[in-house]
């Protein structure tokens, strides 16, 4: 994916869609002319939307106004959130507050959106974003699939799968880890999420990119973030505890950044024997004639490969049609 050499704004379209939060209602970022970001609505004709709220997007910029090509506006969503109030907006715009609040309400009943709620006591942030385990840990590893990074309460060899066992109804006792399902990579980090002072001193430090732990598998990636020992993977248990993956975010989690590779969990030779093939041995050759095809299965003779197999039947096929066709009424 490349951006238009004209165009004025570095954020990727498929980076700037999210949804609200408070309401679940899709909004678009992008970046305003004094270099903020501002989350906007789709279009709207700009006949029905006061003069204060009209923004239009040139070359990748949000600007206020109407855009002068096709009289459409788009509307900063804050203006309209239904999870807030709105006493003083027109009827029309109002209505459209309206049909989102009902939207939210129904998304809400049916499970599908959970809004987010401010803590009622100042809390520290490490503690609302990142549940960790019982005690307070140092190191925290980074885990991956491709460009998903989920960030552990732990080291990756101390993660304990979180999974009832059924004899004793306590947690299980048994790891997570298997060191044979990944290893150690460099990802580079989401600089649309390195935004600030602070951002641009993680990338200084950091170079633009993390050592995490690479998982090449989706599956064996599930059973990762959901936190499950082999036996537990697709077992019924319910949980015990809650999960402890949180998603990866580098100012959050600046602290806990890899700068360089961690050693000691590269598997030793005995962990992977190096096994010497000595070759097939004596194969079984087809019967069929001037067939070269062969198979490293000990069968039986007159053995025809699938190919003079399918031969077979078709002329099969042939002589008993021309047998019935030529029988005497």
């Amino acid at each position: 994916m490349h951006l238009h050499r004209s165009n004025q704004t570095k954020i990727l379209r498929r980076y700037g869609a999210s949804l609200c939060k408070y309401c679940g209602t899709p909004v678009e970022w992008f970046q305003r002319y004094d270099a903020l970001r501002i989350p906007l609505t789709n279009e709207f004709p700009s006949s029905r939307v006061p003069a204060n709220l009209r923004w239009h997007i040139n070359r990748g910029v949000a600007y206020p106004g109407t855009d002068a090509s096709n009289g459409y506006c788009r509307i900063p969503h804050p203006a309209i959130c239904p999870a807030a109030d709105h006493p003083d907006l027109p009827p029309s715009v109002q209505d459209l507050v309206r049909r989102l609040g009902v939207r939210m309400r129904a998304a809400i009943e049916r499970g599908e959106f959970v809004p987010f709620v401010e803590p009622a006591e100042p809390v520290a942030e490490e503690e609302v974003e990142s549940p960790g385990p019982e005690e307070a840990r140092e190191v925290r590893h980074v885990v991956g699939y491709h460009s998903l990074l989920r960030i552990g309460p732990c080291a990756i060899e101390d993660l304990q799968c979180i999974a009832r066992d059924e004899p004793t109804g306590q947690r299980c006792e048994q790891g997570v880890a298997d060191l044979s399902e990944g290893r150690w990579e460099r990802v580079d980090i989401n600089q649309d999420q390195a935004a600030g002072r602070l951002g641009q001193m993680v990338l200084e430090l950091t170079g633009g990119s993390i050592w995490v732990w690479h998982l090449p598998d989706f599956n064996i990636s599930l059973r990762w973030w959901n936190q499950r020992c082999h036996d537990h993977f697709n077992s019924p248990q319910p949980d015990h505890t809650e999960n402890e993956f949180v998603p990866f975010h580098p100012l959050r989690h600046d602290a806990f950044v890899l700068t360089e590779r961690p050693t000691g969990y590269d598997l030793t030779a005995q962990d992977t024997p190096l096994v010497i093939h000595e070759g097939p041995g004596e194969r079984t050759k087809c019967a069929g004639a001037s067939c070269t095809n062969t198979s490293v299965l000990t069968l039986e003779e007159g053995w025809l490969c699938w190919q003079c197999e399918k031969l077979l039947r078709r002329r099969r096929a042939v002589h008993r049609r021309w047998g019935q066709s030529t029988e005497a009424p």
